[in-house]
């Protein structure tokens, strides 16, 4: 073999100069590259997260006024519930993401739930769940609040006590009671049918229960249904209606009835008459007029149940 003469030898060190000139030149421009355009990459990124979570709060605001309007007394019916699971099915579809699905499987467990509740005909659970809701949300709430101000509270709590002795706290106000009284008419919305019995006997369910709401209130739980598949026609109404408010300061503990313990009716009305039935041992009598002489259950419909309070009721409070 030839021995490599200096300018052949000069040639190819030139080529790896270069080369390696190259290289270099390459290694500089993609770490350039990584530096500028990966933030902008992830930026664009957190940016179309933002929109899609924003996207899926829209779309969900309409599932959440469903809800809303049912726990605030809307009738619950097959419409209502198809209506519901079209709406949860398109959000799985549009937004497949497993955080997504797992919020929107849990409205479709909750409308489950009632669901449920009226195939078993227990319109109790239907309040229950909506008193569940919003205590749920009111816990929430609270304990962001206490998060939020954990630091005020332990200087608070750390600072000295002051010389000057605090007023007294308002003594309890004497027997708070809710007095006898009457509730209604409440007529029940037509959910099927043409709002006539005719000469069909219409069946009847009500039941009514007092209930303590957020330590804070006394509601009157008022259910009532009538009609049936013979009668061509169904309508029914789950309404709370206020008794009694507790003063700033005070929360209620008890009450001298039983609470959230319904007092049910059932029976089929097979006259166009009032008829009155005492129940609780005579604290309350309930009037139902069922099947009418004229429309049933409409606009002028006069279907109705009434609630005559017998008795007086006391009301139990503890200073806050």
């Amino acid at each position: 073999m030839k021995p490599i003469n200096q300018v052949e030898r000069s040639k190819r060190w030139g080529q790896f100069l270069g080369l390696y000139a190259a290289l270099l030149l390459l290694t500089t421009l993609c770490w350039w590259l990584s530096i500028a355009l990966i933030p902008r990459l992830t930026s664009v990124q957190q940016n179309q997260s933002v929109q899609e979570i924003l996207a899926y709060k829209k779309q969900l605001s309409g599932t959440d006024k469903m809800l809303t309007a049912l726990e605030q007394g809307a009738p619950l019916t097959d419409t209502w519930l198809r209506s519901f699971y079209a709406n949860a099915s398109a959000l799985d579809q549009q937004f497949p993401k497993p955080l997504f699905m797992a919020t929107t499987n849990s409205y479709r467990q909750l409308a489950g739930e009632y669901e449920n509740a009226r195939k078993e005909g227990d319109e109790g659970v239907q309040l229950l769940n909506s008193q569940k809701i919003q205590l749920e949300a009111k816990k929430a709430a609270l304990l962001a609040a206490l998060a939020a101000t954990g630091n005020e509270i332990k200087a608070v709590a750390a600072a000295p006590k002051p010389s000057a002795k605090p007023a007294p706290a308002p003594a309890a106000p004497t027997g708070p009671a809710i007095n006898p009284g009457v509730y209604g008419p409440f007529k029940p919305l037509l959910i099927s049918g043409t709002g006539e019995f005719g000469k069909n006997n219409p069946e009847i369910n009500a039941s009514v229960q007092f209930m303590i709401v957020r330590e804070r209130q006394v509601v009157l739980g008022v259910y009532f249904e009538t009609g049936g598949a013979e009668t061509g026609t169904q309508a029914k109404i789950t309404e709370r209606k206020e008794l009694y408010t507790a003063p700033p300061g005070f929360k209620i503990v008890g009450l001298s009835v039983p609470e959230r313990t319904p007092w049910r009716i059932s029976y089929v009305d097979k006259t166009t008459k009032e008829e009155q039935f005492p129940i609780a041992d005579g604290l309350m009598a309930l009037t139902i007029h069922g099947n009418t002489a004229g429309l049933d259950v409409g606009a002028t419909g006069a279907s109705s149940l009434s609630i005559q309070l017998k008795k007086q009721i006391k009301v139990e409070l503890e200073k806050e």
